[in-house]
């Protein structure tokens, strides 16, 4: 076992350098591998299982759908965990769930929001659920198994991901563009937070690459098609490709396979299972517990919204005169030149590292020329060797320039922008 985790940490930093990182993520294949060896040597522990599956059951107490086997600590040690028998079968096993009358689409339900509510209210969750850990009994409540390997997001993580959440679904399916654009501030400040965006990202590019990935989510919930994201975001989805400028912390491995298992046990027991529409509900009734201490408040609020009395809009008003007073006169700065207003052309500045390859392309084939004609006119062979040696030199630096060069403009075409803001994708 010891020997197997050695050899696999050297595999971790051959993939730390030879990962070509193509899809814009940086990942750190070492610390994916430390956080693995560690959740591996806790699974081991059963003293350690048996505070987590305490653990899980305190966050599940006021669910009554979800079960969790109760463990006998008297009878249990570091190496034999002794525990409750509760009778349930695989998730996975429809005969019998429909030989039951259980309802698939119900259960379906359930497994996800049993799994959201792991990953955004208590934010310690099961990273296995698979079918074997996952079961059901005749009554139709969920029983999770085997809590050797649970993990606990960070609170940086655990509040960036719930910023994510909550900006992500806010408005529901039919949110308008300006609050879809507002909401993407606070997904992209989200990601920010939990660590996932790198510092010194573009973070324009990445603001209009969230604006594009929320509408095509709205836009799946609705059923509809999103158009096709390189044709749409072009050099600022290359450019934020190119920098690496995503980073994935170690725990999100774990979440994306037990996101994967809830995935696939939900799409068995309903074929039209998706967790994204059933997420909708959950979170929205998450950020209403975040937001307001009872019904009454949230009520009030929403009154409170719709008729301009409260504290923000009331503010608007009263400062709305200064507001106007700063425009006026950040324009007449402009007029008068003393405010300059300085921008970033990715376009141009593709086309300028193009430019700065192929001079570096000319600069070599010259140099090349130069030492082929040393070479020519010399008479002495030790200066001809020197100029044919030189030659080769820099036409082979010229070729691979070249190769450069085409890569460069393959790259390119990929990205081509050739839809904007406001297209109708159906023209």
């Amino acid at each position: 076992f010891d020997v197997d985790l050695k050899n696999l940490k050297k595999l971790a930093v051959l993939l730390d350098k030879f990962d070509p990182k193509t899809d814009g993520a940086d990942r750190d294949w070492v610390s994916i591998y430390e956080e693995s060896e560690r959740l591996l040597y806790l699974e081991i522990d059963y003293l350690n299982e048996a505070d987590n599956c305490e653990r899980f059951a305190r966050d599940f107490r006021d669910i009554d759908y979800v079960r969790v086997p109760r463990v006998y600590r008297e009878l249990s040690t570091p190496r034999v965990l002794t525990m409750e028998f509760v009778e349930s079968f695989k998730l996975t096993d429809l005969e019998k769930i429909d030989a039951l009358g259980l309802d698939r689409e119900l259960l379906a339900k359930r497994t996800a929001d049993a799994f959201l509510r792991q990953i955004v209210e208590t934010s310690y969750f099961h990273c296995d659920p698979h079918p074997g850990n996952l079961c059901v009994d005749e009554k139709g409540n969920l029983v999770y198994y085997d809590f050797g390997m649970m993990d606990e997001l960070k609170p940086n993580v655990r509040e960036g991901f719930r910023k994510f959440c909550t900006a992500l679904f806010a408005g529901g399916p039919q949110v308008s563009d300006i609050t879809l654009a507002k909401n993407a501030k606070q997904l992209v400040d989200g990601v920010e937070q939990a660590g996932v965006l790198a510092r010194g990202a573009d973070r324009l590019s990445v603001e209009k690459l969230a604006r594009y990935f929320m509408r095509a989510f709205k836009d799946n919930q609705l059923g509809k098609k999103s158009g096709n994201i390189k044709q749409t975001l072009g050099t600022d989805l290359q450019t934020l490709t190119e920098n690496d400028s995503f980073r994935f912390p170690s725990t999100f491995t774990f979440i994306f396979r037990a996101f994967a298992s809830v995935e696939g046990i939900g799409k068995g027991l309903d074929e039209k299972f998706e967790i994204g529409k059933l997420a909708q509900p959950f979170i929205e009734k998450f950020t209403d517990s975040q937001q307001y201490r009872s019904d009454a408040e949230k009520k009030f609020s929403i009154f409170s919204r719709a008729t301009g009395l409260n504290p923000k809009d009331v503010e608007t008003a009263v400062t709305s005169p200064r507001k106007i007073a700063y425009i006026e006169e950040t324009l007449r700065s402009m007029e008068d030149g003393s405010l300059k207003i300085r921008v970033r052309s990715l376009e141009n500045e593709k086309a300028l590292e193009r430019m700065a390859l192929t001079q570096s392309r000319s600069e070599k084939l010259l140099l090349a020329t130069l030492f082929l004609n040393l070479a020519g006119f010399a008479s002495k062979r030790v200066v001809a060797g020197a100029g044919y040696a030189g030659f080769a030199f820099f036409i082979l630096q010229a070729l691979m320039t070249n190769v450069k060069v085409k890569k460069f403009d393959k790259t390119q075409a990929k990205f081509v922008q050739t839809k904007f803001a406001g297209d109708d994708d159906d023209a």
